[in-house]
Parts: C-alpha cells; sequence; structure tokens
C-alpha cells in the first residue's frame, strides 16, 4: 500500500496536483497582468 500524507495524496498524486495548480496559477497571473497593462493603456491614471 502506498504511503499517504495527512491530505490522503500520496507522494505521486501531490506532485500531479502541484503541476497542475502552478500550470493553472501561472495561466492566472499571465491574464492578471495583462488585464492591468490594458486598463492601464486605457486610463493611465487608474
Amino acid at each position: 500500500m502506498a504511503e499517504r500524507s495527512l491530505s490522503g495524496l500520496t507522494v505521486e498524486e501531490a506532485v500531479e496536483v502541484n503541476e497542475q495548480f502552478k500550470t493553472t496559477f501561472s495561466a492566472f497571473l499571465l491574464i492578471a497582468a495583462v488585464a492591468h497593462v490594458l486598463v492601464w493603456v486605457w486610463k493611465p491614471w487608474f
């Protein structure tokens, strides 16, 4: 039986979750940065 942590995930499952989290978080940051730049270009005083 695989060793499980407090979260109930195995090490392999935790690595998969972490990789997916990093991917989606990076995409969110990119979209947010683009949105901020577009607003700044539209109205620089915001």
